[in-house]
């Protein structure tokens, strides 16, 4: 497309460009020009003082920056002076420089990435020592002095591994923060952070980093942390419990999927929902392969390990299970009538049974069978496709 007429809004005349002529827009239209010609105005005007506010930001920005940094460097040169590592007099002109090199070694500087403070990335060099900070082995680019890196709650954002001595983040080591003496601080229905005002076995520690060689080391060693399975046990704010705030009644299922560290609250079989075998006593973890109970009424059966002792083979069972869903009930929630499949003379439970919905099978029928007869209706149905 091509234009025919154009408008000049400030001499309010007419171009018309295919026969290149000019001529002064009409009356009646004038004063709707006007009003077009102020509102361009009011746009254009609009979008530079915009352009402006954004200019003076950006220099109001570099200008805090720039000062922010000559800040920095001063307390960089000020702290070499008072550890000795530089003359005042000779490198005063330092402080007011732009390089970004230390001025005792000559390599790249280093910063951290809260408070910005300055040190020196050689580790060998001794500013790095006045002023250290931590970077993750891991992550290049997370650094934090070693302030900093301690005021990020109940974890460091950083921690040192005690086998190999290297830095990580805290999502890659393994905490423990110390068992609480009083129980005040596991009272609540979910872990929180430490109270400053319960006094704790031992301060927050990183047990070991995620490496296979670090992780074996402190198994052998003994110092390995191990994770409660309690949702709400004090050490879920770290990650695991060591070693010294394990207590003598912690609990571990023979199944060997559950534990608890003890002490998170109380071990009862009526508080944890544990399972205790009426026969020995012994305690389980409420999903325990080694132990049945009722699904209805949670009556719990003799374990794995009584039932194979001679003494109690003429003991009855007290939970059983259906022969169709593999259900776990008790003689009382089964029910004193007897209900068998009609198909397939399969003893049923109250948990399992079904009504047969057609005319053919209006007796109570058990799972396998209903869906054996699906199989046998869809094979049925696929054969007459073809």
């Amino acid at each position: 497309m091509n234009t025919h007429f154009m408008i000049n809004l400030n001499t309010m005349r007419f171009h018309d460009k295919f026969q290149d002529h000019r001529f002064s827009v009409p009356q009646e239209i004038l004063s709707v020009l006007g009003e077009l010609r102020e509102y361009v105005r009011r746009v254009v005007r609009s979008r530079w003082e915009a352009g402006e506010a954004r200019k003076r930001e950006a220099a109001r920005r570099h200008e805090q920056e720039r000062e922010e940094q000559q800040n920095r460097v001063q307390a960089f040169h000020d702290s070499l002076v008072e550890n000795g590592l530089i003359d005042g007099d000779d490198d005063a002109s330092y402080s007011s420089s732009d390089s970004l090199h230390c001025p005792v070694c000559s390599a790249k500087q280093t910063s951290c990435d809260r408070c910005r403070v300055i040190s020196c990335s050689n580790s060998d060099c001794e500013v790095s020592s006045a002023i250290p900070i931590v970077q993750c082995s891991n992550h290049y680019d997370t650094k934090f002095c070693t302030a900093c890196s301690e005021r990020s709650g109940p974890l460091s954002r950083l921690g040192k591994c005690p086998t190999c001595a290297r830095w990580f983040c805290s999502k890659e080591l393994q905490w423990c923060i110390g068992r609480p003496v009083s129980n005040d601080d596991t009272s609540s229905t979910r872990p929180s952070p430490p109270n400053p005002s319960v006094t704790r076995l031992h301060p927050v520690r990183p047990l070991s980093c995620q490496s296979i060689a670090c992780m074996d080391n402190s198994r052998e060693n003994g110092t390995i942390g191990r994770r409660c399975s309690k949702s709400n046990c004090w050490s879920r704010v770290g990650t695991t419990t060591c070693p010294d705030c394990i207590t003598q009644d912690n609990f571990a299922c023979p199944c060997g999927k559950y534990w608890t560290c003890g002490g998170c609250e109380s071990q009862a079989s009526s508080a944890s929902k544990n399972l205790t075998c009426p026969g020995c006593r012994r305690r389980f973890c409420s999903s325990c392969s080694y132990i049945d109970a009722c699904e209805l009424c949670k009556l719990v059966d003799f374990c794995r390990d009584c039932l194979k002792d001679e003494k109690n083979v003429e003991v009855g069972r007290a939970v059983l299970m259906c022969q169709s869903c593999k259900g776990l009930l008790c003689e009382t929630c089964t029910g004193s009538d007897e209900k068998l499949c009609c198909r397939c003379d399969r003893s049923l439970c109250n948990l399992c049974e079904n009504e047969g919905d057609d005319s053919d099978y209006p007796d109570i029928v058990c799972d396998e069978c209903l869906r054996e007869n699906s199989d046998i209706d869809e094979d049925m149905a696929f054969d007459d496709l073809y």
